[in-house]
């Protein structure tokens, strides 16, 4: 984008906005204006800064109500990125273990400070594969993600521990947290003050919510500039598309009308909440579904998970081996 004062300005009016040209000529056209809204910026953000021009990269720029500077993208750009998300994922899944590590360190701190709270967002991000959410689109639809789930979310049993919510598209949700430390340290999370699940106590002894923007920045330090909350959904997507192969074996030998990809995708679109289309396009990795298409590859990945599952046990096999296989796919 252009410097800043080269770009459209917002300025507040009223409950509204107008948008000014450099030159401090009001912008009347409605082209330009649907443009904008089209963009979905944060009515709360400050100092926002607008590309004249439709076709840039960077479209929008402003500051959170923390003072963070964020970023709107170009839909072509962002498309340009998914790309660059797959392939840094076999990177991202390297770098993980290690981060995992770091995360378990802090939520074995006893205060619930700001590291606790974000180190047991990202493992259950790790966990559930869930998105992040964030405080815009809660307040808009009335959805939720992660970040925005409140305390009445969290449903107790004999048997387990699950997060209850509707979710993007309201779509409800409903899901397990099978990992008994996680679920304890959940259920301390929701006896903290206040409506949300996920706070923290500062210095002073206030409490805080947590967002997606603090969960990225925990992110961006301990793990990696280049990762964010999205790509925990993308290696969570992949990792359980690999570990179910040979359930996607029995139904595809059941109607041999159906595609390999196509009940592939269908089955790891019911564990994220998302369309097919949307998890094939945004969360699968493409050398998985390549795999899948192929016989003599598909046949000896089946059998090596088969193996793993055996050899392990269904609660362990999820993590580890069927990820050191994942990764041996996917860095092709």
């Amino acid at each position: 984008m252009a410097q800043p004062e080269r770009n459209i300005r917002r300025v507040r009016r009223g409950k509204g906005f107008e948008y000014f040209y450099p030159s401090g000529r009001k912008i009347s056209g409605q082209r330009v204006i649907q443009r904008i809204a089209k963009l979905g910026i944060p009515p709360r953000w400050q100092d926002v800064r607008i590309a004249q021009d439709k076709d840039a990269d960077l479209q929008a720029t402003g500051y959170d109500m923390k003072g963070r500077k964020q970023y709107i993208y170009h839909t072509e750009w962002h498309a340009r990125q998914q790309q660059a998300k797959f392939s840094r994922l076999a990177e991202f899944g390297q770098a993980l273990p290690a981060f995992r590590e770091y995360c378990w360190s802090h939520v074995n701190q006893q205060k619930w400070r700001e590291d606790k709270t974000l180190a047991l967002v990202c493992l259950l991000l790790d966990h559930t594969g869930l998105r992040a959410g964030n405080r815009q689109y809660t307040t808009q639809n009335n959805t939720h993600g992660l970040t925005t789930l409140r305390r009445k979310h969290v449903q107790h049993d004999d048997s387990a521990t699950r997060l209850s919510f509707i979710g993007k598209h309201n779509k409800p949700r409903d899901v397990e947290i099978d990992d008994p430390r996680l679920a304890e340290l959940v259920a301390q999370s929701a006896e903290a003050q206040g409506y949300a699940l996920f706070r923290y106590e500062d210095g002073q002894g206030q409490w805080h919510d947590v967002d997606s923007d603090d969960v990225n920045s925990f992110i961006h330090q301990h793990l990696g500039e280049a990762f964010s909350c999205k790509d925990f959904r993308t290696w969570g997507a992949s990792r359980f598309g690999l570990f179910s192969l040979p359930d996607v074996d029995l139904i595809v030998r059941e109607n041999s009308r159906r595609s390999w990809p196509a009940t592939l995708t269908s089955h790891v679109a019911k564990m994220l909440g998302n369309t097919p289309a949307v998890c094939r396009q945004y969360y699968l990795h493409p050398q998985l579904v390549k795999l899948v298409e192929n016989d003599q590859p598909r046949v000896k990945t089946i059998d090596e998970v088969r193996r793993i599952v055996e050899k392990q046990g269904l609660s362990d096999a999820s993590v580890s081996a069927t990820e050191k296989l994942l990764h041996s796919i996917i860095k092709i």
